[in-house]
C-alpha cells in the first residue's frame, strides 16, 4: 500500500493465476483476538451479528485498509459484500464435493474482464489466514489460470480422481490474505494438518452484480402488484425483481421458439450453436490442460530401442557439439556455463539421421499441432540440447503481453489458434528441482508484462513450473505465447533433449529467399524506389521489433528505416538501400 496502484508483479500474479498471496496483512495481536474471538463465540459463521462486541473484529475486517485497497483495483470501485463470513473447514463445508468455478460456462456475474488496460474481477473470495496452513495440510484448494480457461473442467479434476496435477494448495502464515477470483475453479478437501483450521472466508462482488439474496426480513417475499394475478407463471417470471430469495437464482424460462415453459430447477438454459463433438480425436483432458497452461506433455512417446539409437548418434557426434553463449542476462538463479547444442541432426548421414527423422510428421505429435493451431505447420529442423551440470538457464522470455500475433494465442468457437508451438523430445530424465524447460502456466493469455523477477526466476512468485518428464516423454509449448526458459542445470547426467519449432501456415518466421522483392516478384519490380521496393518484400521474420524494413513519414515525406533488432532470426533483412 505505499505505492498508489498494485505493481505489475502483483497484476501480473492474480491476472496469471487468479490469486494473490498477500502476507502479514494481520500483526499476531489482530490474529490473536480475532481466534480468541470465535472461541468465546463457539461459532464458525454470521460473525457480522454475534452478540455484543463479539461481531466488531470481524465487521472491521470487513472494510480493512488493505483489502479495500485491493479490491477497488482488483473488483473495482463501489464493490460490496455478497454472502457473510465464515470459517472454511471441515465442519462447516462438503469436502468430498466437486470443486466449482472455472470459467467455462462462463458466469458473467463473477468473471474476469479485462479491455483496454480496465480490469474488472466481478467476484473475488478473501481468505484470512488465522493459522498456519502448511503444505499438505489440505483444506481450501483451487486450480491457477482456471478464472480464464475456455474449456469447461473435466469431471475427473473437480471430484479430484484425477487433477492432473493442477491443484494448488496455498501455504499461508497466520495473518496472511488471499484474494481468489470465484471464477477460478476452488474447494475444499478434508484436513490433514495437525493444526486447527482458522481461514476465514469473505465473498466480494462488483458493485451491480446479482448473485445471492441477503438475510434480512424483506427478502423473503416479493412484493408485486394486484395486475401480475392474471398474467400466466412465465410472464410473471419475466417480470420478476432481483434481491429477493424467491427470485435468487432467477427463474428459468425455457424456449423452444413456439413455446415457453418454466424450469424449476431454475438452471441456467443458455442455448448454443455449437456441440462437443465427440469425433474429433481430441483427448478432452489434453485440452484443457493445454488452454489453461499453455503447455503439454505427452507421456512414452519413444520406446527404448528409438531412445537407445538417438542417444548413440548423439555419442558418436559429441564432437561437432557447439557451447553457445550464457543465456541467463542476468540471472543469479540461472547463471553457469554457455548452453551446448548439437545442431543439424536431420542431416546426419544414414543410419544416424533416422531417430530424427522419425520425429518429423509423427503421428502422435502432428495430431497435437493440429487442433492447437491447424495444419499447415512447418517444422524448421532439430538441435539437441546437451547441458551439463552447471550449465546456465535460459532467462524466461515470450509473453501475450505485448500482443504479437505472428507468435500468439487465440480461442474461438472451440479450436485453439497458436501460431508457434515448439516440440521437445526427451531423451533422459527430467527430474525434480535439477533444472531443464521451464514456463509460467497461464501466461499465453496475460494481460501485463512479465516483471523482472520472472524473466530472471530471481523472485518468481511461485508462478514458474519445471515439468518433471521421463525418457521418451514429448512436451509442447507455445513458443510465443507462453512464457518460458530453462533452469539452471543441476544434474550430474547431461540434459539430452531435442527441440524443433512449428510455425503455423499463417506467419512467417525464418527469412529465406522468398522474402526478397526480386525472388517474389521477378520483374515486375524494375525501376521501384527504396520505399516501393520495402511493400513488395516477401514475408518476413521480425520479432515483433526492428529487422524489416520500415516505411516512415517525415515532413510529408515517406522514407525507409533500416535500423536492425538484436533478435535476428532472418539473414535476408536487408541493413540499407537496394534501389541500385
Amino acid at each position: 500500500m505505499d505505492q498508489e496502484l498494485m505493481s505489475n508483479e502483483e497484476n501480473y500474479c492474480f491476472d496469471i493465476a487468479g490469486y494473490l498471496h498477500v502476507p502479514g496483512v494481520l500483526n499476531r495481536g489482530e490474529v490473536e483476538q480475532l481466534n480468541q474471538t470465535i472461541d468465546k463465540a463457539g461459532q464458525l459463521s454470521d460473525m457480522l451479528g454475534w452478540d455484543g462486541e463479539l461481531k466488531e473484529p470481524f465487521r472491521e475486517l470487513l472494510v480493512h485498509p488493505h483489502l479495500v485497497w485491493y479490491l477497488n483495483q482488483i473488483v473495482g470501485i463501489g464493490f460490496r459484500l455478497d454472502r457473510e463470513p465464515k470459517i472454511l473447514c471441515d465442519e462447516t463445508c462438503d469436502t468430498t464435493a466437486p470443486l466449482i468455478g472455472g470459467n467455462e460456462p462462463r458466469m458473467p456475474g463473477i468473471a474476469y474482464y479485462h479491455q483496454n488496460g480496465r480490469r474488472y474481477c466481478e467476484g473475488v473470495r478473501v481468505i484470512w489466514a488465522l493459522e498456519d496452513v502448511n503444505e499438505g495440510d489440505g483444506g481450501f484448494v483451487l486450480l491457477p489460470c482456471s478464472h480464464k480457461s475456455n474449456v469447461a473442467s473435466p469431471e475427473d479434476i473437480t471430484t479430484g480422481e484425477d487433477d492432473m496435477g493442477l491443484t494448488h494448495q496455498p501455504v499461508l502464515k497466520a495473518g496472511d490474505l488471499l484474494i481468489v477470483a470465484l471464477s477460478a475453479l476452488q474447494g475444499m478437501r478434508p484436513w490433514q494438518g495437525a493444526g486447527q483450521q482458522r481461514l476465514l472466508s469473505y465473498e466480494y462482488v462488483g458493485r451491480g452484480v446479482i448473485r445471492s439474496a441477503g438475510t434480512g426480513s424483506m427478502t423473503e417475499e416479493e412484493p408485486h402488484p394486484e395486475w401480475h394475478d392474471s398474467l400466466s407463471e412465465e410472464q410473471r417470471a419475466s417480470l420478476y425483481k432481483p434481491g429477493y430469495k424467491s427470485t435468487t437464482p432467477a427463474p428459468t424460462i425455457v424456449t423452444d421458439g413456439k413455446t415457453v415453459k418454466m424450469d424449476e430447477t431454475r438452471e441456467v438454459f443458455h442455448p448454443s450453436i455449437y456441440k462437443l463433438d465427440p469425433d474429433s480425436e481430441i483427448d478432452y483432458k489434453e485440452f484443457y490442460f493445454w488452454d489453461l497452461n499453455g503447455y503439454l506433455v505427452l507421456r512414452g512417446v519413444m520406446d527404448e530401442e528409438w531412445l537407445a539409437a538417438a542417444n548413440e548418434t548423439i555419442d558418436k557426434f559429441e564432437d561437432r557439439i557447439v557451447v553457445g553463449e550464457e543465456l541467463a542476462r542476468g540471472s543469479k538463479s540461472l547463471a553457469g556455463t554457455g548452453r551446448p547444442l548439437l545442431s543439424g541432426l536431420l542431416e546426419l548421414p544414414e543410419p544416424y539421421c533416422e531417430p530424427f527423422r522419425q520425429m518429423i510428421a509423427h503421428p502422435v505429435v502432428e495430431h497435437r499441432l493440429n487442433w492447437m493451431g491447424a495444419s499447415g505447420g512447418r517444422c524448421g529442423g532439430a538441435t539437441a540440447f546437451c547441458s551439463v551440470l552447471g550449465g546456465s538457464g535460459h532467462s524466461l522470455h515470450s509473453n501475450n503481453e505485448p500482443l504479437y500475433p505472428p507468435m500468439g494465442y487465440v480461442f474461438q468457437n472451440g479450436r485453439s489458434y497458436d501460431q508457434a508451438v515448439t516440440v521437445a523430445w526427451q531423451l533422459r530424465d527430467v527430474e525434480p528441482g535439477l533444472g531443464g524447460f521451464a514456463c509460467v502456466p497461464g501466461s499465453h493469455k496475460a494481460f501485463y508484462p512479465m516483471p523482472p523477477g520472472i524473466r530472471t526466476c530471481d523472485d518468481d512468485m511461485g508462478l514458474v513450473v519445471q515439468p518433471v518428464m521421463k525418457a521418451g516423454d514429448v512436451l509442447f509449448f507455445g513458443d510465443g505465447a507462453t512464457t518460458h526458459g530453462a533452469l539452471a542445470w543441476k544434474n550430474p547426467i547431461s540434459r539430452r533433449g531435442i527441440l524443433i519449432k512449428y510455425t503455423s501456415r499463417n506467419f512467417h518466421r525464418s527469412g529465406g529467399d522468398m522474402v526478397h522483392p526480386e525472388s517474389r516478384w521477378g520483374d515486375l519490380i524494375a525501376g521501384m524506389s527504396d520505399a516501393q521496393l520495402a511493400v513488395m518484400r516477401g514475408p518476413d521474420r521480425d520479432v515483433g521489433t526492428n529487422n524489416v524494413p520500415r516505411l516512415q513519414v517525415e515532413n510529408g515525406q515517406v522514407a525507409v528505416s533500416y535500423e536492425r533488432g538484436s533478435a535476428l532470426y532472418s539473414k535476408e533483412a536487408p541493413t540499407g538501400p537496394l534501389t541500385k
